[in-house]
């Protein structure tokens, strides 16, 4: 865990927008609108004026992306909320 990393109130570390946007390959607009969309949003929240997001959430969508794999993120959001602890998810 990254000293400089924010931690949820629940224990969830987070990652910002901008890192997350990095680490997926992602432009930092469709890390936005996932976040906000509220069909199927990703886990995380707004802080301030600042999005998070979970930072296990982000590093297993990196690991599914980079496997070669065909992944709808949606898809993959929807199914590691249902499997993660409720205190895993940053809102």
């Amino acid at each position: 865990m990254s000293e400089s990393s924010p931690v949820a109130a629940n224990g969830a570390e987070l990652m910002s927008v901008t890192e997350a946007a990095i680490m997926l390959r992602l432009s930092r607009m469709t890390i936005l609108r996932r976040i906000k969309d509220e069909s199927n949003p990703w886990p995380g929240g707004r802080s301030g004026r600042k999005y998070l997001l979970n930072r296990a959430f982000v590093t297993a969508l990196a690991a599914e992306f980079g496997s070669g794999r065909n992944v709808v993120a949606e898809d993959f959001a929807a199914a590691w909320m249902a499997r993660s602890p409720p205190e895993a998810v940053a809102s």
